[in-house]
């Protein structure tokens, strides 16, 4: 990380008194030595802060050519959901999507992303009555649940009619009373989806890892089927799996880079003045040595 040569430096010869009769906390100086210019110094809590804005600026999504100001767009608060993840996002450019949300400005129209309904401060209007950004993000994260739960069951009775398959009624209750797939329910739909080849992409679907039992429940399963129940996965939820030794044969795991340091125990040293194991007694007496 890049720390910046900014205002905030200052030159060590005229510091070094201040170093010495600093304020410090737990042991580090309020400035440090700047890591471009060493014979400088800079302020700790602002290089911090300077270099976080940096880092989010090096991550940061850019606008596409044309967008201009996001907030002239509105919402026309319709929604593609794209089964087979293959749309782009007008706004930033990213790419395999499965949602997008058509905005207008002026004649033009474009398809956003979710993350940039949640990023930027797009309004609309619904029967005359215009939304703030707010107001219309939560708007559309509704409409976003009900069009996902629409699909899913759209695609499993699809593949119910194409595959006379008795099991296949359960996942239809299964899903209509929890808006998930348990892993074994998702093995069973995933099969009929390969036989009646049905072409809308396993990942539509959430499936439940998080309990013990359903974790347990993957790890009973067939390899056959685990590889199946396996691309629906997110990241997380493979990795927590593999951690338990559940990952089909031959799948590769990519561990996450961004661990977090081991944690250190600090002893304090022991106190100067014992615990009393006892109730201390006072003694009152006036002792006499002889002088009047």
């Amino acid at each position: 990380m890049v720390w910046p040569d900014s205002d905030f430096m200052l030159d060590a010869k005229n510091c070094a008194g201040v170093i010495e009769d600093s304020v410090t906390l737990r042991g580090r100086p309020w400035l440090r030595p700047c890591r471009s210019h060493p014979q400088k110094w800079i302020s700790r809590s602002e290089g911090i802060q300077t270099a976080r804005e940096h880092a989010l600026v090096q991550n940061r999504y850019t606008l596409c050519d044309g967008v201009g100001n996001p907030q002239d767009w509105s919402y026309t608060w319709q929604i593609s959901d794209d089964v087979s993840l293959s749309s782009d996002c007008g706004f930033c450019g990213r790419n395999t999507l499965r949602f997008t949300y058509e905005v207008t400005h002026g004649p033009e129209t474009r398809w956003i992303c979710q993350h940039c309904v949640s990023r930027y401060p797009v309004g609309g209007e619904i029967d005359g009555d215009v939304m703030g950004p707010k107001a219309a993000r939560a708007y559309a994260h509704g409409l976003t649940a009900r069009l996902k739960q629409q699909t899913c069951s759209e695609v499993i009775r699809r593949v119910q009619a194409a595959v006379p398959d008795a099991t296949l009624e359960e996942v239809v209750v299964y899903f209509d009373r929890n808006l998930q797939l348990s892993p074994l329910h998702a093995a069973k739909l995933f099969a009929a989806m390969v036989q009646a080849g049905e072409e809308t992409n396993a990942g539509v679907f959430e499936i439940q890892t998080r309990s013990n039992a359903h974790q347990q429940e993957f790890g009973a399963l067939p390899d056959s089927e685990r590889t199946l129940v396996w691309i629906a996965l997110s990241p997380q939820q493979r990795r927590r799996l593999a951690s338990l030794g559940f990952a089909p044969e031959g799948t590769l795991v990519r561990r996450n880079s961004g661990r977090k340091p081991p944690r250190v125990e600090i002893q304090l040293a022991a106190p100067r003045i014992p615990v009393l194991s006892e109730v201390a007694a006072i003694d009152l007496t006036v002792k006499d040595d002889g002088n009047q």
